[in-house]
């Protein structure tokens, strides 16, 4: 592309010296800059509000107000964005280091070389434009969260309003399956049969989501209430409580203790939620006749180790990262076959950093998935993650 075709960056040398100007103007004279011209401080001023330079060179030595008092004003005015100065002056270092600290961004001791003033001009424009790329990212970082907040507001909203109504009509549809309205026969039965497990399954995806907004909102440690239990009794409700799922999809559930009597002080129902989010996952993604393993161990000091073990479809390796993102699913088509919003890992992991322990996992397309979930064996209201090494090397 042609220079003459490049927008110009605009440039304001502040010098009482005239000649000083001419010779800057003259150096710069085969480069793409448009150059603005100040005698004086408050003209300065003037001329940067009104035509915001890309880039200032500024003598230290002034008339009236010296140069660092017109860097400390320009930097006060917070309409501008950020303008790199460049302050000149045979006085050194003394001056070189009262400038830097008062806001110029480099400093220039006179008399300077032509090329070395165009490779210090172009050096602050590579800084130029790098802070301005990564305010940029966090403006839209910004929008990013607060449409974030709309959004996840607006979902609880509407879930909350949505689970009343469909409340009731579950509430109906037992009414007319009992007969109180009167004996229904076989064909009206099979549609009220459909319309509750339906509502069922609708309901259920609120809860999720609902579940979800919570945990978000939380994210308060000092909140959680814990209790001694044992994992034998969890293990228990958990089996009364997938097995119709388990039972209807044909896969059969293994409960293992590997340890005898492992008890845990934490949030039961925090621990429990996880175990049936990764649990219903792995029945959902199983294959008729096949077998998921729940197993628990004891790893003494390093806390209590829960694993989920399918031989479902699988994730494959470029997905694994992505499995935990809230609303991420592996076929995200209107058309796939398994349905969900892709939620349940999302809340798993959450509620497992917020009792202080870590979640992995390990899959390969149609051989199955293994979580593994470690928490501590006693929550503690200090510290939210207690592995943080292991943490990080967690999905």
């Amino acid at each position: 592309m042609d220079k003459k075709t490049l927008k110009k960056t605009r440039l304001l040398i502040v010098d009482d010296s005239s000649n000083n100007r001419a010779a800057i103007n003259y150096w710069l004279s085969d480069e793409n800059y448009e150059i603005l011209h100040a005698i004086d401080g408050p003209s300065a001023i003037k001329l940067t509000q009104a035509f915001v330079p890309d880039i200032i060179l500024l003598d230290y030595n002034l008339p009236g107000i010296d140069g660092i008092e017109v860097c400390q004003r320009i930097r006060g005015i917070k309409s501008l964005p950020f303008i790199p100065i460049i302050m000149m002056s045979s006085h050194a270092p003394e001056a070189y280091i009262m400038a830097l600290e008062q806001g110029a961004d480099e400093f220039i001791i006179m008399p300077i070389l032509p090329n070395e003033l165009k490779s210090r001009l172009r050096a602050m424009l590579r800084l130029k434009d790098a802070i301005c790329k990564c305010s940029y990212i966090a403006q839209e970082n910004k929008k990013l969260q607060d449409l974030d907040k709309i959004k996840s507001n607006f979902i609880s909203k509407v879930s909350h309003e949505l689970r009343t109504p469909l409340q009731a009509i579950l509430g109906y549809t037992d009414i007319l399956s009992e007969g109180f309205q009167g004996e229904l026969n076989y064909s009206q039965k099979l549609m009220v049969k459909q319309i509750s497990e339906a509502g069922d399954k609708l309901l259920d995806l609120i809860s999720q989501i609902l579940d979800f907004e919570n945990i978000e909102k939380e994210k308060n440690s000092a909140s959680i209430n814990s209790e001694i239990f044992t994992i034998e009794g969890m293990f228990n409700y958990i089996s009364n409580t997938v097995n119709p799922l388990a039972i209807k999809k044909k896969v059969n559930l293994n409960f293992i203790l590997e340890d005898t009597n492992i008890q845990m002080k934490s949030n039961r129902e925090y621990v429990q939620r996880i175990i049936l989010n990764l649990l219903s996952n792995s029945i959902k993604f199983s294959n008729e006749n096949s077998k998921v393993i729940i197993s628990a161990r004891d790893l003494n000091n390093e806390g209590i180790e829960l694993k989920i073990q399918d031989e479902g479809i699988g994730i494959s390796k470029s997905n694994i990262a992505y499995i935990f993102d809230k609303f991420w699913q592996d076929d995200d088509s209107i058309t796939r076959s398994y349905g969900g919003v892709g939620i349940g890992l999302t809340v798993a992991k959450k509620l497992t950093i917020l009792l202080g322990g870590y979640i992995t996992v390990e899959s390969k397309p149609n051989k199955g998935s293994t979580f593994i979930v470690v928490l501590p064996k006693e929550f503690k209201e200090s510290a939210s993650v207690i592995f943080e090494e292991k943490l990080e090397h967690a999905v």
